[in-house]
């Protein structure tokens, strides 16, 4: 039984057959430094400290290895790789779009002031209020709507009638939608919907910036179902950066340790119904976001409880 005070050099001398690769202590330091010291709900602890707790919820060094392991899988998305995205969507997908649903002459010599103007004129709002629009806006120098509501919010909450208004009241032609993340797609969807069913005149962009592939899959069999609507992610996850419960062929070897480490101590993990220890519906990300972790995430990273320190604490709604 180990209990750690600090992270053993020999890991990071790693072996043939080690399920640790020779120099991960090392990129992990470093992206601990230029990274995860970065971690919103954990400003007020280093990330040195927070990994020594985290690797000691386990006792066996084989088990604190096969954590550090899944650690260096981790995709982190930082405050510059958000910048990086939101320029991303305005440049490319934002703007094809506006030049299609507005008829822009493609080479007419102002097009860009073109395609801001329409944009700017245009409906700019959040999926949920993960996205920070503000952020979004400012990165990008555009103005928008006095009211940007998250739509998520509006399904539950708003009349229908006054969103009418509103769109009517401002000429609102062209809707675009904003998420930083989507796990199973199933939130996303059930706004799509709703837009789809209660405001057929609106046309609409939905653009999420990190997607992984359960829920890009959902939202372009979805895109068939709403004429208006035209899904375009940033960047979606290929599917072996996914950790399924199943073993796959070609899949990282610490793979089959973790599962087997998953299993072993899944009875500290007080989950929901529809959450396991590969996150919500099984869905394996291994994504982490500067601002939060998702819960569509590995439960070993986010979980926090009575029998488990979070490496990247989760900041929760009330369900």
């Amino acid at each position: 039984m180990t209990k750690l005070d600090e992270i053993p050099v020999a890991w990071d001398a790693a072996g043939e057959g080690d399920i640790l690769e020779p120099s991960a202590v090392s990129y992990v330091r470093f992206l601990g430094q230029k990274l995860f010291d970065d971690y919103e709900p954990l400003q007020f602890q280093s990330f040195d400290t927070q990994l020594l707790d985290w690797l000691n919820n386990v006792d066996d060094a084989d088990d604190q290895k096969t954590l550090f392991a899944l650690l260096t899988d981790v995709f982190y998305a930082g405050r510059k790789e958000y910048a990086a995205l939101y320029r991303s969507a305005y440049n490319g997908v934002i703007s094809s779009w506006i030049i299609d649903v507005c008829d822009l002459p493609l080479f007419a010599e102002d097009i860009d002031s073109r395609i801001r103007s329409q944009v700017n004129q245009s409906w700019i709002c959040p999926m949920t209020d993960s996205l920070r629009i503000n952020a979004f806006l400012k990165t990008n120098n555009l103005v928008s709507q006095s009211v940007r509501p998250d739509w998520l919010s509006l399904v539950e909450l708003a009349d229908i009638n006054k969103i009418q208004l509103y769109i009517d009241k401002k000429e609102i032609k062209n809707l675009i939608l904003l998420e930083d993340f989507v796990g199973s797609g199933i939130q996303a969807s059930d706004v799509l919907k709703f837009l789809g069913s209660n405001f057929p005149s609106l046309n609409i962009l939905f653009s999420p910036l990190i997607v992984c592939p359960k829920g890009d899959a959902k939202l372009s069999n979805l895109t068939g179902a709403i004429p208006q609507l035209r899904y375009a992610p940033q960047l979606v996850l290929p599917e072996s950066s996914i950790f399924s419960p199943e073993a796959s062929k070609g899949e990282p070897p610490h793979h089959a340790a973790a599962r087997a480490l998953f299993e072993k101590i899944s009875g500290r993990f007080v989950l929901p119904a529809h959450e396991t220890m590969y996150g919500f519906k099984s869905t394996g990300s291994q994504v982490v976001m500067h601002s939060n972790c998702p819960n569509n995430t590995l439960q070993v990273f986010h979980h926090a409880g009575a029998d488990w320190v979070p490496l990247f604490p989760r900041v929760r709604r009330i369900l």
